[in-house]
Parts: structure tokens; C-alpha cells; sequence
């Protein structure tokens, strides 16, 4: 059972409730994703289907930046995103494209200026789409999943301020839906070996997920709290510790498998 909270926002006092919310469980379910796909990557880059369901995960954390009451970028964030240049340059891998924290950072400095111009009419609405959307593959060069990631960062930012947007709704449905759909293509052509099944497995599963995306909202699940059952804590962990979870992990993996190949 939950309660939506209409009355106290979080997010402006920036104080989390005690019990589990609707972003602890969200946040959750795309580090399992992001695991899913390191372990792929990391040690069983022949399973495809890891690398598939890791594709999940990057939506997510670029929707979030769009729906975020905050623009401000921690510390943290720089200190994370150096911490993973650094790794992966001792693991003998390239320079660029920098990392998704850099991403993600860039995306929250512009997601303001993106919302205001694209909400301007429908014009300008369509326009940032086909902007974002060609703009992602010479971007990929420098950043992680390019502009690509914005538009799932604009999503954010209309779901976040749904009240004040006078367009209908069958076009906001259209955004994410196309943002979505464009997502798959582009990560079908730039992954190694995909079949036809998994493609059409990321389809469906892409689908359940920008529904998800497009009807969330801040909710309080007052009977999931971990002072009554401790196992939840690790929701809480992995829901407002993210960015360490990311680093932490990242970290561990790439130094086993660089141990691996020593050994």
C-alpha cells in the first residue's frame, strides 16, 4: 500500500522518507539491469542476452534526470565519473567516449534549456526530437549513448511537470514511444551479435518499460519499511546510494577481470 505525495515533495526538502518509495524501487530495478549487463560485459561477453537486458537500465537513469526536482551536480558526481576514466584507462581501454556519469551530468546541466525550447509549440517540439535523435551518433564518439539518452531525459522533464503542459497527451505518448523505439534501433545496430529474438525480447520489454516510465510518480509505501523488515534495506542502498553502488561495482568487476587475464 502506498500514498502519493501530493502534500509533503521529498525532492524540494530533500529529505528521504524512512520507508522504501517509488524511486528506491525504480532506481532498484535498473542497477539490476546495469549489473546484469557489466557481468555480461565483463566476464560472458558471448551471452548477448545479459548485454539485452542490460539495455534496460539506461532509460531509467536518464528519465530520472528529467523528472529530478534538482539541477545541482555534486561533487560526488565528478569525483565518480574520474574514479571510472581512471579505471578503465589502467584496463588499457580508450579515453573516449567518457563515461555515462558524464553523460548524465551534461544532461542535467541542459535538461532545463532543452524542456523550455522544445515545449515552445509543436514545431519546436518535433524539432528537439530529430535534433537529439541525429545528433546522438556523432556524440557517441565523446559520450556514452550521446544525445540519445536526452530524450528519455526530456520525457522526464514533461512527466515531472505533466500539470502545466497544454499539449495532448497522445503526443506526449508519441515522444516516448518513438524516443523508445529509437533507443532499440540504435543499440540493436551497436551491439555485436543480436538476434532476431532478442531484438524483439528488447522491443517488448523497452515497451513495459517507458510505460512504467510514463505513468510514475513519487508514492511513499508506508508498509515497506526496513526498520520492520531489514532485507529491505538493501532497497534503500541501492536506491539512495546509486552513484556509489555504480562506482563501487564497476570498480570490483574490472579488477577481477584484469586479474583473470593476468593470471
Amino acid at each position: 500500500m502506498g500514498i502519493s505525495l501530493t502534500q509533503i515533495d521529498w525532492l524540494k526538502t530533500q529529505k528521504m522518507p524512512a520507508v522504501l518509495t517509488s524511486y528506491d524501487l525504480l532506481k532498484t530495478l535498473a542497477i539490476i539491469f546495469m549489473v546484469v549487463d557489466h557481468i555480461g560485459y565483463f566476464f560472458y561477453p558471448e551471452e548477448s542476452w545479459l548485454r539485452v537486458i542490460g539495455r534496460l537500465s539506461v532509460p531509467i537513469w536518464f528519465f530520472l534526470i528529467g523528472f529530478a526536482q534538482t539541477r545541482d551536480i555534486p561533487k560526488t558526481f565528478w569525483v565518480a565519473a574520474v574514479l571510472v576514466v581512471g579505471s578503465s584507462l589502467i584496463a588499457g581501454e580508450h579515453l573516449f567516449p567518457l563515461n555515462i556519469i558524464f553523460t548524465l551530468i551534461l544532461a542535467r546541466i541542459s535538461v532545463d534549456w532543452i524542456y523550455s525550447r522544445a515545449m515552445r509549440n509543436r514545431e519546436a517540439f518535433a524539432g528537439m526530437f530529430f535534433t537529439l535523435f541525429f545528433f546522438s551518433f556523432p556524440s557517441l564518439v565523446f559520450i556514452e549513448y550521446g544525445t540519445l539518452g536526452f530524450l528519455f531525459t526530456l520525457c522526464g522533464a514533461m512527466r515531472r511537470h505533466k500539470d502545466d503542459i497544454t499539449a495532448p497527451s497522445w503526443m506526449i505518448w508519441a515522444f516516448f514511444a518513438v524516443s523508445a523505439f529509437s533507443y532499440v534501433v540504435v543499440q540493436g545496430l551497436l551491439m555485436d551479435v543480436i538476434s532476431g529474438a532478442q531484438l524483439l525480447s528488447l522491443m517488448g520489454m523497452m515497451a513495459i518499460i517507458t510505460v512504467c516510465l510514463y505513468h510514475f510518480k513519487q508514492i511513499v509505501f508506508t508498509r515497506l519499511n526496513p526498520q520492520k523488515f531489514w532485507p529491505l534495506y538493501l532497497f534503500q542502498i541501492t536506491g539512495r546510494r546509486t552513484l556509489e553502488v555504480y562506482v563501487l561495482h564497476l570498480l570490483v568487476f574490472r579488477a577481477i577481470a584484469l586479474a583473470s587475464e593476468g593470471a
